[in-house]
């Protein structure tokens, strides 16, 4: 065999293994995903469970393919598009009464963040990630370019991303009564966050969601309903842990663990929240050289 011939296979075995090596960076996304309710959902309890009360709770499939819901539960519930505090939920797909055994199926043309709930059990919440068939998202993220882009990676192989707690704001709407709802956005500066939120009022846990995602770093989040009205004495908290930067399934990087809270209290109108906490390592800042209360004049 001579010098030409050879140095023609290394070449081919090279274009091998990079097709090889690369596919999960280009692999598209599933076509398809398979949704049960958690047994026992009719009541609350499962939104405080790590596994949710749709499972599972957030599915990606790729533009064009189609989410199948099945009511495994013993009661009656009904898919609905949306949050509970939209205005137009349940607009864009919505399966009307689900008897035990039913299925109800929707197909997703565009790509996006999907979120939706039940009609008849609110605390019921869920998402659908719809990504393009080349692996974009709505935002134009094109993910196999950005893990093969060295300038955006350490030595690691991980992108490089910052975030501080003062990039993460808690919005609390007003309405704060005994029996009703409160809705709360979440914003963190960056994209594909993941994070967690926890809201407590008059002893009680009022809202607990772990291992939300979101594209564009917002999210909305609806609590139970109140037990007492909320007040200076009696204020609502919440509290949001940032769970790092990533695809759902992918490794996470960014400061993880960072956390923000806020306090809702009525008089403070429509956006109803005061930042208290903006990091322990803040907090020790502050004191240590100013020596200034956190609590805000009224």
């Amino acid at each position: 065999m001579n010098t030409k011939t050879i140095g023609s296979l290394v070449v081919l075995l090279a274009i091998v293994s990079i097709a090889v090596s690369v596919p999960s960076a280009y692999a598209g996304h599933a076509d398809e995903a398979k949704i049960t309710m958690a047994e026992g959902s009719v009541m609350p309890g499962c939104e405080e469970t790590a596994e949710g009360c749709f499972l599972p709770t957030t599915v990606s499939i790729a533009a064009g393919g189609h989410v199948e819901w099945t009511n495994t539960d013993n009661g009656m519930h009904v898919v609905a598009s949306g949050n509970l505090t939209d205005d137009d939920a349940g607009s864009l797909f919505n399966s009307n009464m689900m008897m035990a055994g039913a299925t109800f199926s929707y197909t997703f043309e565009d790509a996006g963040d999907y979120p939706y709930f039940c009609m008849v059990h609110p605390w019921m919440v869920g998402t659908v990630i719809v990504e393009d068939e080349s692996g974009h998202d709505d935002h134009g993220d094109d993910h196999a370019v950005e893990e093969m882009d060295h300038s955006d990676m350490d030595m690691g192989g991980m992108e490089m991303q910052t975030l501080t707690a003062a990039d993460i704001t808690i919005d609390v709407a007003d309405g704060a009564t005994t029996s009703e709802k409160v809705a709360i956005d979440v914003t963190i500066n960056g994209e594909h966050v993941n994070y967690d939120i926890v809201a407590t009022h008059n002893g009680e846990t009022i809202l607990d969601e772990s291992g939300n995602h979101s594209h564009d770093g917002t999210g909305s989040h609806t609590t139970s309903a109140l037990s007492a009205d909320a007040s200076d004495d009696n204020p609502i908290d919440v509290t949001v842990t940032f769970q790092g930067f990533g695809m759902v399934g992918d490794e996470k990087t960014g400061p993880i663990g960072l956390t923000n809270t806020a306090q809702a209290v009525p008089e403070f109108g429509t956006i109803a929240a005061m930042i208290l906490v903006v990091a322990i390592v803040s907090i020790i800042a502050i004191t240590s050289k100013s020596r200034l209360s956190l609590t805000p004049k009224i």
